[in-house]
């Protein structure tokens, strides 16, 4: 590099000497090219070489054009695919709903009372759903004091009974309400009581008088049914299993805690039924 620098007119002048080579190169069968001939090659070797360039600089310009459109493609294309994804979600999500409809319908048939499908629409979370609401009503045959079972992970539970039946609605008192009396009766050993709710805030029931002869036939987790001896439930309903059972000496019968078969937490459908 330094000699380069020493001889820089010297290097300019090889340089153009070779230049003058090449274009030689690309000459004719004459031996030696007119000065006019050296400026046309040359004029046309750089019009050649600005073209080359006017088209890398074109084509690049192009390719930037052609990267925005296909970034705008991209986009548009996240955003469908966003679309198709919220669209598949509500998607299973009705699958999801029409598949608990279908199962709704499939107890109900499967229930051996006449009965009426309804859908809770309302819950007073303040008294620990002590109010229920149904989308059923007097127009749909539901009437007053018509017991209401739900049917959850298979098995059917006493939620309570209609309190008051409007026109297209109707109130529900739930079991674990202090005001809601079932008579009942042990599954298993088929002794008898009356079983009354908790009060507001509980989902515990009670089930008194008990023969208190009845202290060994009774066992931790016996389900306990309704009895049917009342107009209000028919017989048969389960009801919940037995938790605890206080047995004082000086008193002549039972009394049972009960924990619910029917978690009021997730009811969401539920079946009016009548006495058989």
């Amino acid at each position: 590099m330094e000699l380069i620098r020493r001889h820089r007119n010297a290097s300019v002048f090889v340089l153009l000497l070779l230049l003058c080579v090449i274009m030689l190169s690309f000459s004719t069968s004459d031996a030696l090219l007119r000065p006019q001939q050296l400026g046309s090659s040359l004029l046309a070797t750089l019009q050649g070489t600005v073209h080359g360039v006017r088209t890398g600089v074109s084509n690049t310009v192009n390719s930037v054009r052609e990267l925005g459109r296909l970034r705008e493609e991209y986009d548009l294309l996240l955003e469908r695919v966003a679309q198709y994804e919220t669209i598949e979600r509500d998607v299973q999500a009705l699958q999801q709903e029409i598949d608990r409809l279908n199962e709704v319908i499939g107890f109900s048939q499967a229930l051996r009372f006449e009965n009426i499908p309804a859908r809770i629409i309302g819950k007073d979370p303040g008294n620990h759903f002590a109010t229920i609401t149904i989308n059923r009503g007097t127009r749909h045959g539901v009437a007053n004091n018509m017991a209401v079972i739900a049917v959850q992970d298979g098995r059917q539970g006493l939620v309570g009974r209609v309190q008051e039946a409007g026109p297209l609605s109707s109130q529900i008192m739930p079991i674990f309400d202090g005001a809601s009396y079932v008579a009942a009766r042990l599954e298993r050993s088929r002794y008898e009581g009356l079983v009354q709710g908790g009060g507001i805030g509980s989902e515990i029931t009670v089930m008194r008088y008990v023969n208190a002869q009845a202290r060994n036939e009774i066992g931790y987790g016996d389900i306990v049914i309704t009895s049917g001896m009342n107009s209000i439930y028919p017989p048969g309903i389960p009801i919940g299993v037995v938790e605890s059972v206080q047995a004082r000496p000086y008193e002549t019968s039972l009394e049972l805690r009960m924990r619910s078969l029917v978690d009021f937490g997730r009811l969401e459908h539920v079946f009016v039924v009548g006495t058989e």
